[in-house]
């Protein structure tokens, strides 16, 4: 368990975040279920997201992939690595746009396979980080959590499947 809360410099939990997500992303077997704002993804210095999402499908053909993120046009521009491995992967991907209320804090929620899950807050300079491994409990109730979010969500326009 990591938590960071009031004191800190943004630069300095957001370091911890990077390297707390990629070592989740890292793990991950079959899923990978990511819930943010583009400008918290351009924020977390060296996030390697595409890169998992490509490993885990190369890895199972059962792979549940979502993304579900504020801005799909500013994602396009800002991440072209991970735009590029969705583009690639649209059979496997899913993305889909959910606008979040202004005065909402930016937030990012990871749910990895079955036990492992973060949560991570920034709002008026503070960061707030909370990450498990082995917490099959919290996985769940961020599953949950992230799956009201997608009910409500659209299709991205930007990163939509187009069949040819």
């Amino acid at each position: 368990m990591s938590e960071e809360r009031i004191g800190d410099t943004v630069e300095d939990p957001l370091e911890r975040a990077s390297a707390l997500v990629n070592a989740l992303l890292e793990s991950a077997r079959r899923r990978i279920w990511v819930h943010t704002r583009s400008r918290l993804l351009t924020a977390l210095p060296g996030v390697e997201l595409g890169p998992a999402m490509s490993r885990v499908v190369r890895r199972t053909r059962h792979a549940d992939l979502r993304l579900l993120i504020d801005d799909d046009l500013s994602l396009k521009s800002e991440h072209p690595r991970l735009t590029h491995t969705v583009t690639r992967l649209t059979t496997a991907i899913a993305v889909r746009c959910l606008a979040p209320a202004q005065d909402t804090p930016a937030s990012l929620l990871l749910v990895v396979d079955r036990t492992a899950w973060l949560y991570l807050v920034q709002h008026k300079g503070q960061v707030g980080l909370k990450a498990e491994r082995r917490d099959p409990a919290g996985n769940r109730a961020a599953a949950e959590r992230f799956t009201e979010a997608w009910a409500i969500s659209s299709e991205s326009l930007e990163l939509r499947k187009l069949m040819l």
